[in-house]
């Protein structure tokens, strides 16, 4: 358990060419919800996180890979092929 006196997070240090701050789990699960509250703000923000990400197409709509198939086309259970 860290105590109320534990000591601060590396400034930086460098990897492959590009400079990297080292982030204490608390400052890690702070920028995390941070995000999420800034991505939430509008809709619109919330979209083009969605987009980035590859959930969303460039329409808007969920992304191949995420839509559910029709019960009909996969046949997964006799009771709903017909």
């Amino acid at each position: 358990m860290m105590s109320a006196t534990t000591t601060p997070a590396k400034a930086a240090s460098a990897s492959r060419g590009r400079f990297v701050r080292i982030m204490t789990t608390q400052e890690r699960s702070a920028d995390m919800k941070a995000f999420g509250k800034e991505i939430r703000k509008s809709k619109a923000s919330a979209i083009e996180f969605l987009q980035s990400a590859g959930i969303l197409d460039d329409k808007g709509e969920l992304a191949e890979p995420y839509r559910s198939p029709s019960f009909r086309t996969i046949g997964w259970c006799r009771c709903h092929v017909q």
